[in-house]
């Protein structure tokens, strides 16, 4: 009877632990001096200007930029495409010297005829290694 009411005053106790517990939502929040600061810092009209003096600042630099890009790509890009096409060239031609090569070897008439014979000797072999062994059973 002793161990029982042990049991069940233990049980209490987990079940009063898990209600003392809490979730990361019901968390107090933190005090962030640095954030108070910044909030207070916000609500100054010298600050409210300087913010959209800078955003100002900000969006005249970005339109700037767009506009220089704007009057450079169509000034570059032949250049660029020129050199791209001659790259894409001169690679072509890096790989047709060897694939001419391979080429002129697999026109030859030995090559595709012994293609075939290893192919038919292939196709032979798998198909007698398919063939099932007919063993008989007798009683």
């Amino acid at each position: 009877m002793r161990n029982d009411q042990r049991d069940a005053e233990l049980f209490d106790e987990i079940r009063l632990r898990r209600a003392l517990r809490l979730e990361a939502a019901e968390l107090p929040p933190r005090l962030d001096l640095a954030a108070i600061g910044a909030r207070a810092e916000a609500a100054r009209p010298a600050f409210l200007v300087a913010s959209l003096v800078s955003t100002a600042l900000a969006g005249l630099a970005a339109a700037g930029l767009v506009a220089l890009v704007a009057i450079a790509v169509p000034s570059v890009a032949p250049a660029v495409a020129s050199d791209l096409f001659a790259d894409g060239i001169q690679t072509l031609a890096r790989l047709a010297t060897p694939a001419s090569a391979l080429l002129s070897l697999a026109a030859q008439p030995t090559i595709p005829i012994a293609v075939i014979a290893a192919l038919a000797v292939g196709i032979a072999y798998e198909l007698a290694q398919r063939r099932e062994r007919v063993i008989e059973v007798t009683s």
